[in-house]
């Protein structure tokens, strides 16, 4: 008498694939946002000492300002880099108008990325401590 032991793993394939394509199916929805509105959040972050920062100011109107300097947008990388050459481990916080739209800060990161600033900071208004 021969005993038959063999493993059959066809109905393992099928249940794996079943699994996968409901993995694959379900994946994009859990993702996908259902609601676009964005509300961002408040800094709940540590202030660091303005003294020793390059603030770089962007007021709602496009003026810009390097420390308390009004400076022309060409202008603000060598002057960046200036100051950054002095001091290459400083922090460079930028101080941009809520209302300002998102390609003008990316522009700015942009400059000052390539002024060679290493440390980068968006400054936020702080919430106090009950989160309101």
């Amino acid at each position: 008498m021969q005993i038959n032991s063999k493993i059959e793993i066809t109905p393992l394939v099928g249940v794996a694939l079943i699994l996968v394509i409901v993995f694959m199916v379900t994946s994009p929805l859990i993702m996908a946002p259902s609601d676009m509105e964005v509300d961002l959040p408040q800094a709940a972050t540590r202030e660091a000492k303005s003294e020793t920062n390059i603030t770089i100011s962007l007021s709602r109107s496009g003026e810009l300002a390097l420390n308390e300097d009004k400076t022309a947008q060409k202008k603000i990388g060598p002057a960046l880099q200036k100051q950054l050459k002095k001091y290459p481990r400083r922090l460079v916080v930028i101080r941009a108008d809520k209302n300002i739209k998102h390609e003008k800060i990316l522009q700015l990161l942009t400059i000052v990325k390539n002024a060679g600033a290493t440390n980068i900071a968006l400054a936020t208004v702080q919430r106090n401590r009950k989160g309101v």
